[in-house]
């Protein structure tokens, strides 16, 4: 309607757009800035809303390449939009940068683990900055917020920085609270978590510094970052040793439907379609349970699956990851065919990378399946059983399981198992089990490695609608029937583990977020007598502890070493030399 888009409530939004000419004074002032003695620019953003911008200069430019007025745009239309105004934005400026010969480092308030729906793609901006950075650290305890925000943000971060520093912004006080601050606990656990997934951490007061520089949670602040300088030759130029991945799609993100959290730019955006999985709650959910199994495990793309960084891995998962690209699905077929391992569930590769969908998932011949799919809802709670004993039931408590709200019946290929059947839809749930059955989890040898492949929305499921102790079990045994263990811990799951490398040194970092089973995290509970074996290829370790704890009956055979730790009480950092 010709009125400023706000930003805050309190100000108007600026038009990024390369060919704007807000983008050309912004220009003259970074060239200005730079004569100046400075280190690096930090940029509080740049982004665009999701509708767009209206300004004359966008006006213009949206029809002379679409052919037709901003109004009628497109969805993919407005998302190519912003995407490359902030892309083009950060390009420019990384080009006065440069022409000024000075070694000054650019950065900005990237985005992870979300779509593209400021603009802002992290992928696309890697090339121009120096450093990455999320808000990973802006977040409220919330009951129902995952304990794992940080650290799922940092291993994509990781993955997309290709060895650049990596950072996670962490506001002192609770997100959206200005005035109300972060308790001690909940900050120093939020430090350790993002330094043990190799970023650093920024902190910041928003509300008012004076106010409460000392509070508790400023307090553990200073203290944090007082621990990290005097230890920071066990953080600097690590790496991670996972040998399992779990695949973020870009694609699904920003085509298909994924939820997402609030930011200062976007509501919460939560799937609602009945038919839709949801890849960020599937992603979220096979992390916590990999995360509570100790597993070591990276977050990567489709960038990283396209240049081949998967051949690493012994096993990829892909969570409802729903949009694929044919060179995508080539990759992974060629990961599998030389001996790798899938786990796909519901939906995966049944959509092409802009959304529109296909008679037959991409990767159909590679798990198992062929013919065209139905959709099989259950109203209420639906039954999978085990067809027979297999390296995916060890240890399940029941003959019965739950079964996710939202399946696939698919046909199964020749030489494809289905290991375990679903049920056909109860209508009620006091009535007798139907007779018909579908495949469930299906397992395919495929050249010389091997995929399974869950035809529902299994993870999300489990953690938003019917939990139980039985799926965590189900992908335990994927781990363990696909991959060798790097850190095994006999000990509660909401013990944090990451294990790193640097140089020939390795470093354990074991986080405690046992609390009294609510947020915000005040007292943690001790730990005590945690047994852990770690595979390693160092001969004859020695272990060293930063926090007090002492490693006992140290004992190694191969390249396993194993110890008990006495006590555990927020976090421990050990360097194994």
């Amino acid at each position: 309607d010709g009125s400023p888009l706000e930003a805050y409530g309190v100000c108007n939004m600026v038009c990024v757009n390369p060919r704007g000419p807000w983008h050309k004074q912004y220009l003259e002032n970074i060239r200005a800035l730079i004569k100046h003695e400075i280190d690096g620019i930090f940029l509080d953003g740049p982004v665009m809303r999701n509708i767009g911008c209206y300004c004359e200069t966008c006006q213009k430019d949206f029809l002379e390449k679409y052919g037709h007025p901003i109004e009628q745009a497109t969805r993919l239309e407005l998302q190519d939009m912003r995407v490359n105004s902030v892309t083009g934005h950060i390009k420019e400026t990384r080009e006065v940068i440069d022409a000024s010969g000075k070694e000054i480092l650019l950065y900005l308030n990237n985005s992870a683990l979300r779509g593209d729906i400021t603009g802002s793609n992290t992928r696309k901006l890697e090339p121009y900055v120096d450093l990455l950075g999320a808000e990973g650290g802006f977040y409220r305890p919330a009951p129902g917020n995952s304990i794992w925000a940080v650290t799922v943000k940092s291993k994509l971060l990781e993955t997309i920085g290709k060895g650049k520093p990596v950072v996670n912004f962490f506001a002192g006080n609770q997100s959206g609270t200005a005035y109300y601050m972060h308790t001690a606990a909940e900050t120093r656990l939020t430090y350790a978590t993002s330094y043990a997934n190799g970023a650093n951490v920024w902190y910041g007061i928003h509300g008012s510094p004076s106010m409460f520089k000392d509070s508790d949670g400023a307090k553990a602040s200073k203290e944090m970052n007082k621990f990290v300088l005097a230890h920071k030759f066990l953080y600097q130029k690590s790496h991670s040793t996972a040998r399992v991945a779990l695949m973020w799609s870009q694609d699904t993100a920003n085509n298909y439907g994924a939820s997402y959290e609030a930011t200062d730019f976007t509501e919460q955006q939560v799937v609602t379609a009945k038919e839709k999985g949801d890849h960020y709650g599937e992603l979220l959910s096979f992390a916590d349970m990999l995360l509570r199994n100790h597993t070591q495990f990276d977050i990567i793309d489709e960038y990283s699956v396209t240049l081949e960084e998967i051949k690493k891995y012994d096993s990829i998962i892909l969570p409802n990851v729903s949009c694929m690209s044919k060179e995508v699905s080539e990759k992974l077929e060629g990961y599998v065919n030389a001996g790798g391992h899938l786990l796909a569930t519901y939906d995966t590769a049944c959509f092409d990378e802009h959304g529109k969908g296909l008679s037959a998932s991409r990767l159909a011949h590679v798990l198992g399946v062929c013919g065209k799919a139905a959709l099989r809802t259950s109203p209420d709670v639906g039954y999978m059983k085990a067809t027979r004993d297999s390296e995916l039931t060890k240890g399940l408590t029941a003959p019965l399981l739950p079964n996710p709200k939202l399946n696939l019946e698919w046909t199964l290929a020749e030489g494809a198992e289905a290991l375990f059947v679903s049920y056909w839809p109860l209508p009620v749930c006091y009535v007798s089990l139907p007779e018909k059955t579908y495949p469930a989890l299906i397992k395919n040898a495929f050249g010389k490695g091997c995929a399974y492949y869950i035809t529902g929305n299994f993870a999300n499921f489990m953690m938003t609608t019917y939990a139980n102790a039985d799926y965590p079990q189900i992908l335990r045994n994927f781990i363990a029937a696909t991959s060798s263990p790097v850190v095994s811990l006999e000990g509660p799951g909401l013990v944090e583990a990451v294990l790193r490398k640097i140089d020939s040194r390795y470093v354990l970092h074991l986080i405690n977020k046992t609390g009294a089973m609510a947020r915000p995290f005040t007292d943690i509970v001790p730990l005590h007598g945690l047994k852990i074996t770690l595979s390693l290829d160092i001969k004859n370790p020695v272990l060293k502890t930063t926090r007090g704890g002492n490693p006992a009956n140290l004992k190694t055979k191969g390249k396993k070493l194993s110890f008990t730790l006495d006590a555990l009480n927020e976090f421990e950092v050990i360097e194994i030399r």
